[in-house]
């Protein structure tokens, strides 16, 4: 398990947002790009970066911003927001990102970006995030009515999808520790639909080896008690966790976190 630091960016600017909700925004004095690099310099393995603008209106709005962060960086990065054709994501891959985090395009219309969930098998993460027990989308504006376990079973034998990141929309931003309950939960519904055989003439599993699930947690980080209390879970398909105002307002201290993690 592993910390991934969190870089939204809204109008050029690193923010946290509350609940996911715009209108309640902390700005940060750190830029996008210096906050990248100074998560990379305390330790990070791995950016969490998200194109907040972007998330809500359907297309990049921070590209070169975010561009400039990837060249500028040597750990793996995964991007989201907007990310909703297979130009954009073809753009996000030739610029250097590690990976792709898709939300609403795999709900309201995943045929359309079918060339690269072929092309990029295992680069691509579902990042599925609950609000009262749905799944919003369309920057956490709207929510639709499908079942949290179908979903997943969904993605992974149908798309080959088998990295998720999940997040519980009511503890994000918000200082109130992660929902253990809730990763308890994402644990056993990916464990529960990994065991489903993949139809492997598919062609997205085709060849490629996408048996295991993963998933990264997200939301409600306060400290490093919190990161302690994740740890002690012992969730083998947990890859890591997200997180940013813990961060950010130094309540957590990335050495720290990362030293009781190893």
């Amino acid at each position: 398990m592993i910390i991934i630091p969190a870089v939204d960016i809204l109008g050029s600017k690193c923010v946290r947002l509350a609940k996911g909700d715009y209108k309640d925004k902390k700005n940060y004095e750190l830029t996008p790009l210096e906050a990248a690099l100074n998560w990379q310099n305390k330790g990070a393995k791995r950016l969490h970066i998200v194109d907040l603008d972007g998330a809500k209106s359907g297309k990049p709005e921070n590209f070169d911003i975010i561009k400039e962060i990837v060249k500028s960086v040597n750990i793996p990065v995964e991007i989201g927001g907007g990310l909703r054709d297979d130009e954009t994501i073809d753009g996000y891959f030739n610029i250097g990102a590690s990976y792709v985090i898709m939300g609403s395009i795999l709900f309201k219309n995943i045929n359309s970006i079918s060339q690269s969930l072929a092309k990029y098998v295992g680069k691509v993460i579902a990042g599925l995030d609950l609000i009262d027990g749905k799944i919003a989308l369309s920057g956490w504006t709207e929510k639709i009515d499908v079942n949290f376990y179908d979903a997943v079973n969904t993605l992974y034998s149908n798309y080959g999808i088998n990295k998720f990141i999940f997040t519980d929309i009511n503890r994000d931003g918000m200082l109130k520790g992660p929902n253990i309950d809730f990763i308890k939960e994402c644990s056993d519904i990916c464990k529960n639909v990994q065991k489903i055989k993949i139809n492997t003439s598919n062609l997205y599993n085709e060849n490629n080896n996408i048996n295991n699930i993963q998933f990264i947690a997200s939301g409600g980080i306060s400290g490093i008690d919190d990161v302690i209390q994740l740890k002690d879970l012992y969730l083998d398909n947990m890859l890591g966790v997200i997180t940013g105002k813990a961060l950010y307002d130094g309540r957590l201290d990335l050495k720290e976190a990362i030293k009781v993690l190893q």
